[in-house]
């Protein structure tokens, strides 16, 4: 099996380990540097029973051309392969500015990342850049997809905050297209999509910036959004006030997160320590974890409780 590769022009949370990259790529070149470039094709599928071989009409399997390894099963007549770099030439539209691309899930899934030129400076003194990452694979997992990156200069938190607003989305689905009108159809539109985002992200921060919070409410907030886990013993309950004790000390302490005392504060207190103060997990675990899992769902958990006055 190959090994996944991936590079970045720069260090990045979600990519300590990578091949620099100074110079402007393409999408084509991109996908070759981060191991991308290779292609899939379709297979016929059969079952054995008693030594008898029966064929699978209606589907096949995605096979690796280079090394023959098995990526997925699809239907035989929806399922139309496409190379990681053609998915992701959508992304020439968006910025010539790609950071970093790779291979996720054994080859399965496939990103690049890009730097827009839509600026981020909430509070006109808390510099962020913000990054799009587009995700697509050959098991079928996932459509290609557009995901909104916010990166904190301060801590290099990766806040991936929902927008809490209907029809302002941090994530969003692209058509595989063949045209370049196409692709820069869908390259327009999502800039629009970016730019209504970096507006209501600003308008998010202030409003957290703005919520004071005591320790006992910020406590009581923790509780909620990390909850004890079941099937507690001893043992865990001592893990558990702990890991809530760590995240208070982020808040009240941690020069990184900044905010003391603020709804702010404690959103980047909770990043922080899924990002960074965890035990274990890899690049590959936290890109994700920060894109659609844990810490994704905890920071949005706690920001949420905050902006409803909960």
């Amino acid at each position: 099996m190959t090994t996944d590769q991936m590079f970045s022009s720069r260090e990045v949370p979600w990519l300590k380990l990578g091949r620099l990259e100074e110079r402007a790529v393409t999408a084509q070149e991109a996908a070759k540097l981060g191991g991308l470039d290779f292609t899939v094709s379709l297979k016929e599928l059969a079952w054995v029973d008693d030594r008898k071989l029966t064929r699978i009409a209606n589907r096949r399997a995605v096979v690796c051309d280079d090394d023959g390894s098995f990526m997925g099963i699809t239907s035989s007549t929806a399922y139309r392969t496409l190379n990681y770099g053609e998915a992701f030439s959508f992304m020439d539209a968006i910025s010539p500015d790609y950071v970093a691309a790779g291979t996720l899930r054994g080859r399965r899934q496939g990103f690049m990342v890009v730097r827009p030129e839509v600026k981020l400076n909430p509070l006109g003194e808390d510099a962020h850049e913000l990054f799009v990452v587009l995700r697509t694979s050959h098991d079928c997992s996932r459509a290609t997809e557009v995901s909104v990156m916010p990166l904190r200069d301060r801590c290099m938190n990766q806040l991936t905050l929902r927008s809490f607003s209907a029809g302002i989305q941090h994530r969003w689905s692209i058509k595989h297209t063949s045209t370049q009108a196409a692709r820069l159809a869908e390259a327009q539109t999502s800039l629009k999509k970016l730019g209504a985002y970096a507006v209501r992200y600003e308008e998010l921060v202030t409003k957290l910036a703005d919520r004071q919070v005591n320790e006992a409410k910020a406590r009581q907030l923790l509780k909620i959004t990390i909850p004890m886990p079941n099937g507690k013993t001893t043992r865990t309950e001592e893990q558990y006030r702990d890991r809530l004790q760590a995240i208070l000390n982020l808040w009240s302490t941690s020069p990184t997160c900044g905010y003391a005392g603020t709804g702010w504060g404690l959103v980047n207190a909770v990043s922080e320590y899924f990002d960074w103060y965890r035990a274990g997990g890899t690049p590959e675990s936290r890109f994700i974890g920060a894109l659609e899992g844990q810490t994704h769902k905890r920071i949005n958990r706690i920001a949420g409780l905050l902006l409803s006055n909960a």
